[in-house]
């Protein structure tokens, strides 16, 4: 097996107790060619005393302000050396083999842009084994047990692997998405214009889950949110970003009264929460929704741009990634 090098990018904000363990364990990882890089968003936590001493080799980008999480990783991916990039949330334990596993994996096919760990909580569950996204652009984490590799509609940030190539490609993560949704978002560009997602069940990745944005769940909401209605416009043909965009509003509008009558006549609901709200750490209230179509509003003009531009390079449509079961309402 060759080790072409990767860069592993972590970023940081108040996470020293966090990022401690996770530094621990990538000491221990068994690949030969890598660095990591550390973009801290201005912490007050002592967390770049901690790295600069204790870890010397590890290259300290600190930034003035907390700038979310896809400007700072494109911030990393600019100064990073290696052929691959590793996105890793410092909530992250790692097992020794987890970079080899997903080089191993990619290396095979050049098709293959982006590779995810299974994804493990600390009691052994499984936390994702990718994303994937329904009809109405509808994202929805997988918590199946997988043993084989298989194709994803896209990779979660806690643990992905690109190729440093397609990522500039892409132009990076949206950085107007600040938090949440921006590794959905450049998985579902990726396959637009040819490219794979991929799992692979055999880099297994510890993770401990929205430790990193806690205390700040309206933000992430707003955020989350105002994400997923982006993608929608962006992400799909011009007629199908108008009708999803409407079909959604109407489907969670009276969804939503559902569950409002049902709490007021029987005190009880039967729906489920909806599937992106693991995501967004908060279900969006009047207030947030309100803010996110304000946000859309101010921001039409950027997202008309960014939509002529991703379906003037798109070589596979929504109907074809149906078919593909990349685009699927069918939980996988």
């Amino acid at each position: 097996m060759s080790f072409p090098k990767v860069s592993v990018i972590i970023v940081n904000y108040n996470g020293k107790t966090l990022l401690e363990k996770c530094l621990e364990s990538l000491a221990k990882t068994s690949y030969e060619n890598f660095e990591i890089i550390l973009v801290d968003n201005n912490s007050t936590d002592g967390t770049v005393e901690f790295v600069t001493k204790n870890y010397p080799s590890i290259i300290i980008l600190k930034l003035d302000s907390n700038r979310g999480f896809a400007e700072p990783n494109n911030i990393g991916a600019k100064i990073a050396k290696g052929e691959y990039l590793l996105f890793l949330n410092n909530d992250t334990v790692v097992t020794p083999n987890f970079i080899s596993e997903m080089v191993k994996v990619i290396e095979k096919d050049k098709k293959i842009a982006i590779c995810q760990s299974l994804l493990l909580r600390l009691d052994g569950s499984i936390d994702s084994s990718g994303d994937f996204i329904d009809p109405l652009g509808v994202v929805y984490n997988s918590t199946t047990k997988i043993n084989e590799i298989r194709e994803i509609s896209s990779a979660r940030g806690a643990s992905m692997l690109i190729r440093k190539n397609v990522f500039d490609e892409l132009d990076g993560f949206d950085e107007k998405f600040f938090v949440s949704f921006e590794d959905v978002d450049i998985g579902w560009r990726a396959w637009m214009i040819g490219y794979k997602s991929i799992l692979v069940p055999k880099s297994i990745v510890h993770h401990s889950g929205g430790q990193t944005i806690m205390g700040k769940k309206p933000e992430i909401a707003f955020h989350g949110f105002k994400n997923q209605l982006s993608m929608k416009i962006t992400n799909f043909e011009p007629s199908l970003a108008v009708r999803n965009t409407l079909l959604f509003f109407t489907i969670y509008g009276f969804r939503e009264l559902k569950i409002w009558l049902d709490y007021k006549l029987k005190g009880t609901t039967t729906l489920s929460p909806t599937n992106y709200e693991d995501k967004i750490a908060e279900k969006p209230s009047f207030k947030i929704i309100s803010k996110s179509i304000l946000w859309l509003l101010c921001n039409l003009g950027y997202l008309v741009k960014k939509q002529r531009k991703i379906n003037d390079s798109r070589k596979i449509s929504t109907k074809a990634l149906m078919k593909m079961n990349i685009i699927s309402n069918q939980i996988q």
